[in-house]
């Protein structure tokens, strides 16, 4: 039997993608919703999946940030889940704040563990991260959370104003993280050009 780093790096993220599809099943259908911090938080100790207002647990963006994380200690220098992650950074830093200096909720792991892995991967996995895959990443999470919204899979608990709000700040973090990437690494550029004179 092959080893992980036998395979090439597409059917690498292929497992890493049926792993992270295995732990959203499982938030989905094994483990409670009072199980979800924020859901409890939010709703109350006696939530149930199904509950009105509740997200549904495998179409939240949150969860798979999650899922994608647990998925990511398989193998850590693959850029195509570095990047998703790296630029996760921007809600799950939004939510870490509200969740901390709002709500003093300290627990929540369903945000806590993507914000550091995201922060790890922005400080220390820099090498992997290409600032243009930051159109792919907005492709994907605009028609997702839009999706989810209209079809009251998750975040429809605000009004259309607040949503459309809330997105446009983030999708303009999300643009100056890219911008960020990008200088980090010409500077990084310059730098060993430096040390190599």
């Amino acid at each position: 039997m092959k080893k992980l780093n036998e395979y090439n790096l597409r059917t690498i993220t292929l497992i890493q993608i049926a792993i992270a599809t295995l732990v959203s099943l499982i938030f989905q259908f094994i483990i409670p919703l009072n199980w979800q911090p924020l859901d409890v938080y939010t709703l109350g100790p006696d939530i149930k999946h199904g509950y009105p207002g509740a997200n549904i647990v495998l179409f939240a963006l949150s969860q798979w940030y999650f899922s994608l994380s647990v998925a990511w200690f398989v193998k850590r220098d693959n850029k195509y889940l570095n990047n998703y992650l790296a630029y996760a950074f921007v809600p799950t830093f939004t939510i870490i704040l509200a969740e901390f200096f709002q709500m003093f909720l300290y627990y929540d792991y369903i945000h806590l563990l993507p914000f550091c892995v995201s922060f790890y991967i922005l400080m220390k996995k820099r090498s992997t991260l290409y600032s243009k895959y930051v159109i792919y990443y907005i492709l994907i999470i605009i028609p997702w959370a839009f999706i989810d919204y209209f079809f009251k899979l998750a975040y429809y608990d605000s009004t259309f104003s607040e949503f459309l709000y809330n997105g446009i700040i983030l999708l303009i973090f999300t643009v100056i993280l890219s911008i960020l990437i990008k200088l980090s690494k010409i500077i990084t550029i310059f730098h060993r050009k430096d040390e190599k004179e």
